[in-house]
C-alpha cells in the first residue's frame, strides 16, 4: 500500500496530473494514444471527434500539456513526433485516485 501523497513534488505531480486531466480534449487525446501507440499528432488530429481539438496549433498545446504531466511521451521518428502514454504514470495516478478515499 502505498503511503498517502505528501505536500512537495508527489503532490504537485499529482496536482499537474489532474489538471491536465480536467479539459476534455486532453482526455480524448489520451485515449486515442492509448488505443493507437506510436501515433503522431496529424493522426492524432484526424481521428478526433466533433468536439475536440482541430487546429494544429491547439492539439500542440494539449500535447505539451499532458507531456509535462508526464501522462505522454514523445520520441522522434525523423520528421514526426510519436506519442505513447506513460502507463506507468497513469498506473501511479491511478493508485493515487483510490488512496483519496483512505
Amino acid at each position: 500500500m502505498t503511503a498517502q501523497l505528501q505536500p512537495g513534488d508527489d503532490l504537485a505531480l499529482f496536482c499537474r496530473m489532474c489538471k491536465a486531466l480536467s479539459n476534455r480534449a486532453r482526455v480524448q487525446i489520451l485515449h486515442y494514444v492509448l488505443a493507437h501507440p506510436k501515433c503522431i499528432g496529424n493522426e492524432i488530429l484526424l481521428h478526433m471527434p466533433e468536439d475536440g481539438p482541430h487546429a494544429q496549433s491547439t492539439l500542440s498545446q494539449h500535447l505539451r500539456v499532458l507531456r509535462e504531466a508526464g501522462l505522454l511521451q514523445a520520441e522522434g521518428d525523423g520528421p514526426a513526433v510519436c506519442y505513447e502514454v506513460n502507463r506507468d504514470r497513469l498506473a501511479w495516478l491511478q493508485e493515487q485516485l483510490m488512496h483519496l478515499e483512505s
